[in-house]
């Protein structure tokens, strides 16, 4: 059924999900499960590499930044790389979140599909979560939690990092725990914990730890504080650079900042993206990154006016 989406065209994505019944919806995501297992997705930026950061529902501006590159050099030649947070807050969550499993299924070695931290575990829920309510609403009360059961079981199989080449891509920020406990190479990535997943799902990058800055030369202890949000880390730039360090790495690319577009970091090695608008954000810019010939582009457009 996933290779049958049609992924072209936002209206026709749209309507091919609104006439999907709640059964075909649960066979779906039970259909995408089998095109997920690996806990790291590795792959090389041969080619060109587009990654995303949260969409949250609003494929009309995900389709926006497509038209300016070229849908068809989007879909048919660029790898693509997904950071999570598909569905909650916007309008079009079930179409969003089709739409990446459906371009999984159909380029599976080509594009990668990542959990964010609205794509979460049954034990570290996001607030608000709507997505629920949004099968509910579809599909009734006993069928729509049914319905969300199955996407919880899709969720956890999904991986949580991604390496391409040079660049690690993930939701949040990195395994701070894994880091502090001396991890070497992949195994940074690997079997990932309660805690250090949660630190992937939710942390975010900051130049200040306790009101003083974490420089790049600053060891990781003095650059690991507490989130605002309840949930992860705030880390610094010491602890970018020995996580990439340890990895053999030089970049973080993230979403799950509501930033204006995109934001760089931490000796510009940490890329935040954010490719929605609207509410309740209200951004001007979304935007997305390009990775060709070992060199950065970032695209940028603006925000689709609020109706």
């Amino acid at each position: 059924m996933l290779e049958e989406v049609p992924v072209h065209d936002p209206e026709e994505l749209k309507n091919f999900v609104s006439a999907l019944t709640c059964e075909e919806i649960k066979e779906l995501l039970e259909e995408a499960e089998r095109y997920f297992g690996r806990e790291v997705e590795i792959m090389d930026s041969v080619g060109g590499v587009l990654f995303h950061g949260d969409i949250h529902g609003d494929v009309d501006t995900l389709y926006k930044i497509w038209e300016q590159v070229g849908i068809e050099k989007v879909l048919d030649k660029f790898k693509l790389v997904f950071l999570g947070d598909y569905v909650d807050r916007g309008e079009y969550q079930l179409e969003a979140l089709t739409l990446v499993l459906a371009l999984k299924a159909m380029r599976p070695e080509e594009v990668v599909v990542l959990r964010g931290n609205h794509e979460p575990p049954e034990w570290l829920p996001p607030s608000p979560h709507d997505f629920p309510d949004v099968l509910v609403s579809k599909c009734g009360p006993s069928k729509g939690s049914e319905i969300y059961k199955v996407a919880l079981q899709l969720f956890d199989s999904m991986p949580a990092l991604a390496l391409i080449d040079d660049v690690v891509a993930l939701h949040g920020g990195p395994p701070v725990s894994k880091v502090m406990e001396g991890c070497e190479g992949e195994d940074c990535l690997k079997e990932l914990d309660r805690k250090s997943l949660e630190e992937v799902l939710w942390s975010d990058p900051d130049e200040l730890m306790g009101g003083k800055l974490c420089s790049w030369e600053d060891p990781p202890k003095l650059c690991v504080g507490s989130n605002p949000r309840g949930a992860g880390v705030v880390w610094g730039a010491g602890l970018t650079r020995e996580f990439l360090e340890r990895l053999g790495s030089k970049y973080i690319v993230r979403g799950h900042t509501a930033v204006d577009g995109f934001a760089l970091s931490h000796n510009n090695r940490v890329y935040t993206l954010f490719t929605r608008s609207g509410p309740p954000y209200y951004n001007a810019n979304a935007a997305a990154l390009l990775l060709k010939r070992n060199s950065f582009n970032v695209i940028v457009v603006p925000a689709l006016p609020i109706l």
